[in-house]
């Protein structure tokens, strides 16, 4: 049954959404349904060929190379345990979006005590971080709706952050959104995801006036500064945030991510993390 948005599929793919549509077009090997908004929605299966896809690449064939193959090969088998992992997360988003905080509760305590924390982390809060991201960009979901999703999954995630090893020789990361910025979903799967790569991560959630930021940075021992940035309106505030903060702090090395930034990055060249993991991992790796 078709249920993952384009931006949930690159997150669970690693293949970025201009590629997916370009796929799309040139080999038609998924045909993904069509909200009545017009948004495209994936299926398992159509996550699974295109992981399959990206396998045959790392292999050495060529993307139509791996298409032929594909369609002369019996349908792509999902991981064992696939089906509730699913089952979890879609009953956990199904609860956040009805603000049931009791029984997002108690499906995010059946996921722990099912499936390994990294699992937990990686199967199912990850991609539902980035499914509510997507609902409440393309308008299918309330500010009220993302908010509240928002406030449940930091307060769990903060938690379970405890129990993530550090590795002491990875710098200490600050995450912050943009000044004026309020949504923080896209900084709380930035967050977990630096977390489970070992990285001591300090968020401080929604964006504050530069000043204050500036001066907070005084006393923190970090050596990088990323700032996230959902809405387009935020960006102008988000550049002279980076000038005023790179003069008062030359030593740190800034980031910027999220969609608005995503969908200009030129305007923000070498500090831009890119949108997907592949990316984030070649950008960290020069701090």
């Amino acid at each position: 049954m078709p249920k993952y948005s384009i931006k949930t599929v690159a997150s669970l793919t690693g293949v970025n959404p201009t590629t997916i549509r370009a796929w799309e077009r040139r080999y038609q090997f998924i045909v993904p349904s069509r909200t009545e908004s017009g948004h495209r929605l994936y299926s398992d299966q159509d996550v699974e060929k295109i992981k399959w896809v990206v396998d045959k690449q790392k292999e050495g064939l060529t993307v139509s190379q791996a298409i032929q193959q594909l369609q002369q090969a019996p349908e792509p088998e999902g991981e064992p345990n696939r089906l509730y992992d699913e089952e979890l997360r879609m009953g956990l988003l199904d609860a956040l979006l009805s603000f049931d905080e009791r029984t997002a509760h108690d499906l995010i305590n059946q996921a722990f005590n099912t499936f390994s924390f990294e699992k937990v982390t990686k199967d199912i809060i990850g991609p539902l971080l980035m499914e509510i991201g997507a609902r409440w960009e393309d308008g299918s979901i309330t500010i009220a709706h993302e908010h509240f999703a928002t406030a449940f999954l930091r307060s769990r995630l903060s938690t379970l952050s405890l129990q993530m090893p550090l590795n002491p020789f990875l710098p200490r990361i600050t995450c912050v959104c943009a000044p004026g910025e309020m949504h923080e979903i896209g900084l709380l799967f930035v967050t977990l995801y630096l977390r489970q790569h070992g990285y001591d991560v300090i968020f401080l959630g929604a964006g504050f006036p530069k000043e204050d930021l500036s001066k907070a940075l005084h006393d923190i021992d970090t050596k990088c500064l990323i700032f996230a940035c959902t809405l387009s309106e935020h960006l102008s505030a988000l550049e002279e945030a980076i000038d005023y903060i790179g003069k008062d702090h030359p030593e740190l090395m800034i980031g910027t991510g999220g969609y608005a930034v995503s969908s200009e990055a030129s305007r923000f060249k070498d500090t831009f993390l890119g949108d997907t993991p592949e990316e984030w991992n070649e950008w960290l790796s020069t701090i």
